[in-house]
């Protein structure tokens, strides 16, 4: 028997003998409400376990190790969903303060419909302005109430006030865009 069937034969012995107590390891996390496939980390907790097993470490104590194994997959795992999170709210948070008009980029010019309209939404209640911004921005309402951590309802009041508020400023600066019924 070659080494690399040892290898083989010692990898398939402990996949066997510890596959349901990885699986109760995994399932203990409830990684799905993280957007985690646990079949993905029992993949990648097999790949590591043969690279262990390949680099002729010796184990003595399978299960504690296969514990420590597990714990150190769990926690690069949710590392990365969090480092992933950071992306996307730091590209969000760009997107907004390029959204955000400069202190006189705009005052007193007339210009696109967009400076137009940001030039009204300065107009708003502080309250309302953050989320009407963000719904020009194109955020959805889900994804500006986990945002700004607000209740669903806060955001979509804050929204359509807000909005309502704007169409309002809009007509008072001269912009009348409705179409009339014939």
């Amino acid at each position: 028997m070659t080494a690399r069937q040892k290898k083989e034969r010692e990898f398939q012995k402990i996949i066997d003998e510890f596959s349901s107590y990885i699986r109760c390891l995994i399932f203990k996390y409830n990684l799905s409400k993280l957007g985690l496939d646990p079949e993905d980390l029992i993949q990648e907790i097999r790949l590591k376990l043969w690279k262990i097993i390949d680099d002729e470490k010796n184990i003595s104590n399978p299960a504690s190790y296969i514990r420590k194994v597990v714990e150190s997959a769990v926690i690069d795992q949710i590392r990365r969903i969090r480092k992933e999170e950071e992306i996307f709210i730091t590209e969000k948070k760009k997107l907004i303060s390029e959204f955000e008009p400069k202190a006189s980029s705009y005052q007193d010019q007339t210009g696109s419909l967009k400076e137009y309209v940001l030039k009204a939404a300065d107009k708003l209640l502080d309250s309302r302005k953050l989320v009407v911004k963000l719904y020009l921005l194109n955020m959805s309402l889900p994804e500006i109430s986990d945002y700004l951590h607000y209740s669903s309802a806060k955001t979509r009041n804050l929204l359509y006030r807000g909005l309502a508020d704007l169409k309002i400023i809009l007509k008072e600066m001269g912009f009348n865009h409705e179409k009339t019924r014939k």
